[in-house]
């Protein structure tokens, strides 16, 4: 008997809808002024001379409209650029903590008192404080909360490894991606509190000393024979030395409603977040996904702070304590292409396109393995039964109107368009068959010590991506809050 085909993948293209027939309003609007100035042009100069400057007019309008520049049309840039003259003319692009001289409390009770929760603002920090809450069941341990108060969520990370999966065989791999299929369905369902679900692969720096202290225990040559010598020139030429990985899958739910007082929907808030944590445990635990642990305060810091010091420097946390003291860098400058919080340079990129061809289920092995400091991130919003037909139904209407509008228009059906059309009655089926729907992104962070590193490891990054058939966009521009994507924060939708 014939062994089945091991299973592939493939991702449709990123939809374009727009308002009419695939046209988005920032294009409508570019052509529009282009007829505009054109039509001006023509009344105060009827001559050659007015029918050239008209014509270049509308081809300008044109131009902005379709002409893509570094991946977007010139349109779509005028909201980056805006924005980024705005913070340059208003100095928003340098940060500095004011925690260095709010300075600490010395008197009779200083100690006991509680503490302040601390935030930045402005910034792209702005408005976030982390809160050590009990975690209740008799747990001695408090859970690390993140309270965004500008988007009033609440989220929490935990710690989680897998078994090798990229030694696993095609039918092992096929029941733990099964797996991990059910952990999701069981998010996007009617009444879920649930917001988002991110999940973080981190490459930190690391001297090698896990490694080579798990060698030395479990080994069973002497460390001068030929064997030993050989493992550990292997481990050196595997870039061993270089880093550690680290996974970390985050839960948010939006803060509860109701009448009463800020402390109490806090409460209520967390109180749901520790519930549905407790669940997810559960699931992946199902799923052979094992659980390192809920975050503290003190790991959660640490995590946030490692973006601001390359050795990952550890920082001293009172977890038994209600909130704690700043987790963010003390200092961010933002560039164009790149942005620094402290001693660290970070280069942040946006998986424009995920692999449109068929592939395994480890399609992104070059780019979560690889030796360079980095984070990817993918961040999903769940979207719950009802909602998600009435969102694929709106599509479908859409495309129909959009193919008739373009066909009566005389102009061609793309590719592109038709397989964006395929996806959407495949979504159809998916759901009347009963499969959850996620909206989500991915972000990639590349981090150096320095400008020259960073360019180097972002180009590292970029041939891993294109091995993994993704395609990589950077940020320029919004490199401060494209940074905060890849953090335990979920954010990186709109």
């Amino acid at each position: 008997m014939q062994k089945p085909d091991p299973p592939r993948y493939r991702f449709g293209p990123l939809e374009r809808r727009g308002l009419i027939a695939g046209w988005r309003g920032g294009q409508i609007a570019s052509v529009a002024a282009g007829l505009v100035v054109a039509v001006t042009v023509l009344r105060a100069r009827p001559d050659v001379a007015g029918g050239v400057l008209a014509l270049v007019a509308l081809a300008g309008g044109v131009g902005v409209a379709c002409w893509p520049v570094g991946g977007r049309s010139a349109e779509e840039w005028v909201p980056t650029i805006s924005r980024w003259g705005a913070d340059t003319a208003a100095h928003r692009r340098r940060w500095r903590s004011p925690g260095p001289g709010a300075g600490h409390t010395v008197g009779r009770g200083a100690h006991s008192r509680r503490p302040e929760v601390f935030s930045v603002d402005p910034g792209p920090f702005g408005g976030l404080s982390v809160l050590a809450v009990d975690g209740g069941h008799g747990k001695t341990r408090a859970m690390a909360v993140v309270h965004d108060a500008r988007e009033r969520t609440y989220t929490a990370a935990l710690a989680v490894r897998g078994h090798s999966f990229a030694l696993l065989g095609a039918d092992e791999k096929e029941r733990r991606v099964s797996g991990w299929s059910g952990v999701l369905a069981s998010l996007a369902r009617e009444g879920s509190v649930i917001h988002r679900l991110q999940w973080l692969a981190l490459a930190l720096p690391d001297d090698g000393a896990a490694v080579r202290a798990h060698v030395s225990e479990h080994a069973m040559a002497p460390g001068d024979s030929d064997v030993a010598r050989s493992y550990a020139a292997l481990l050196d030429g595997a870039g061993a030395d270089t880093c550690r990985h680290e996974v970390l899958l985050v839960l948010q739910v939006r803060e509860a409603k109701g009448r009463g007082s800020m402390q109490h929907r806090q409460r209520e808030s967390c109180v749901a977040l520790l519930r549905e944590i407790e669940s997810m445990q559960r699931l992946i635990g199902d799923a052979d996904v094992t659980v390192d642990g809920l975050l503290g305060a003190r790991d959660l810091v640490g995590v946030l702070r490692r973006n601001g010091d390359a050795s990952g420097p550890t920082v001293r946390v009172d977890d038994n304590a209600l909130a704690t003291t700043s987790p963010w860098p003390m200092g961010v400058d933002v560039e164009w292409d790149r942005v620094r919080t402290d001693r660290v340079w970070h280069a942040t990129y946006w998986i424009a396109e995920w692999p449109r061809i068929d592939v395994g289920p480890d399609f992104l092995a070059p780019l979560l393995l690889g030796p360079v400091r980095r984070c990817v991130s993918v961040v999903m919003e769940p979207i719950s039964p009802s909602r998600a037909t009435r969102q694929v139904e709106q599509a479908r209407t859409a495309d129909i109107a959009d193919s008739e509008l373009r066909r009566r228009g005389g102009f061609l059906s793309t590719a592109r368009r038709a397989r964006e059309a395929e996806i959407v009655v495949r979504r159809e089926a998916e759901l009347a068959d009963g499969h959850a729907s996620f909206r989500f992104s991915g972000y990639v962070t590349v981090s150096a010590a320095s400008t020259e590193g960073l360019d180097e490891a972002c180009q590292v990054t970029e041939q891993a991506a294109g091995q993994a058939h993704l395609e990589l966009r950077r940020l320029y521009g919004e490199q401060g809050r494209a940074l905060t994507c890849t953090l335990p924060l979920c954010r990186g939708l709109s």
